[in-house]
Protein backbone atom coordinates (compact mmCIF):
# COMPACT_ATOMS: atom_id res chain seq x y z
CA UNK A 1 0.00 0.00 0.00
CA UNK A 2 1.30 3.47 -0.83
CA UNK A 3 1.13 6.54 1.38
CA UNK A 4 2.42 10.06 0.91
CA UNK A 5 5.09 10.85 3.49
CA UNK A 6 6.27 14.23 4.68
CA UNK A 7 8.43 14.88 7.73
CA UNK A 8 10.18 17.76 9.41
CA UNK A 9 13.87 18.06 8.57
CA UNK A 10 14.79 17.55 12.25
CA UNK A 11 13.57 13.96 11.90
CA UNK A 12 15.80 13.44 8.86
CA UNK A 13 18.75 12.56 11.05
CA UNK A 14 16.86 9.48 12.30
CA UNK A 15 15.23 8.37 9.05
CA UNK A 16 16.99 6.72 6.10
CA UNK A 17 16.22 9.58 3.71
CA UNK A 18 17.38 7.65 0.65
CA UNK A 19 14.93 4.83 1.35
CA UNK A 20 12.14 7.04 2.75
CA UNK A 21 12.51 10.54 1.28
CA UNK A 22 10.26 13.30 2.57
CA UNK A 23 7.61 14.62 0.20
CA UNK A 24 7.33 11.28 -1.58
CA UNK A 25 5.10 8.27 -1.98
CA UNK A 26 6.37 5.21 -0.09
CA UNK A 27 5.25 1.60 0.21
CA UNK A 28 4.09 0.38 3.62
CA UNK A 29 2.58 -2.97 4.67
CA UNK A 30 -1.18 -3.47 4.55
CA UNK A 31 -2.90 -2.69 7.89
CA UNK A 32 0.03 -0.43 8.84
CA UNK A 33 -0.64 1.79 11.86
CA UNK A 34 0.96 5.14 12.61
CA UNK A 35 3.14 3.40 15.21
CA UNK A 36 4.15 0.71 12.67
CA UNK A 37 5.20 3.51 10.30
CA UNK A 38 7.32 5.21 12.96
CA UNK A 39 9.08 1.92 13.68
CA UNK A 40 9.48 1.18 9.93
CA UNK A 41 11.15 4.56 9.44
CA UNK A 42 13.70 3.65 12.12
CA UNK A 43 13.00 6.47 14.51
CA UNK A 44 14.65 5.59 17.84
CA UNK A 45 12.34 4.67 20.71
CA UNK A 46 13.55 7.59 22.85
CA UNK A 47 12.46 10.03 20.08
CA UNK A 48 9.10 8.46 19.25
CA UNK A 49 7.18 10.21 22.06
CA UNK A 50 8.19 13.64 20.77
CA UNK A 51 6.63 13.13 17.32
CA UNK A 52 3.31 14.67 16.32
CA UNK A 53 1.56 12.88 13.46
CA UNK A 54 -1.15 14.19 11.14
CA UNK A 55 -2.95 11.93 8.67
CA UNK A 56 -4.78 13.81 5.92
CA UNK A 57 -4.19 17.06 7.87
CA UNK A 58 -5.85 15.72 11.04
CA UNK A 59 -4.00 14.97 14.30
CA UNK A 60 -4.02 11.25 14.94
CA UNK A 61 -3.11 8.48 17.39
CA UNK A 62 -0.40 5.84 17.10
CA UNK A 63 -3.07 3.15 16.76
CA UNK A 64 -4.66 4.75 13.69
CA UNK A 65 -4.59 2.44 10.67
CA UNK A 66 -3.32 3.98 7.47
CA UNK A 67 -5.16 3.67 4.16
CA UNK A 68 -4.04 3.74 0.55
CA UNK A 69 -2.93 7.24 -0.52
CA UNK A 70 -3.13 8.72 2.98
CA UNK A 71 -1.03 11.83 3.44
CA UNK A 72 1.12 11.44 6.58
CA UNK A 73 3.08 14.31 8.10
CA UNK A 74 5.48 13.85 11.01
CA UNK A 75 6.88 16.77 12.98
CA UNK A 76 8.95 17.05 16.13
CA UNK A 77 7.13 18.56 19.06
CA UNK A 78 9.19 21.40 20.48
CA UNK A 79 8.44 23.04 23.79
CA UNK A 80 9.84 25.93 25.63
CA UNK A 81 9.19 28.01 28.61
Amino acid sequence: MKINLNYHKLLGKYINMEKYPSDSSIEVPANCTVNDLIVLLGIPKDRQKSIVVHVNNEPTWNTTRLSENDSVKLVTAIGGG
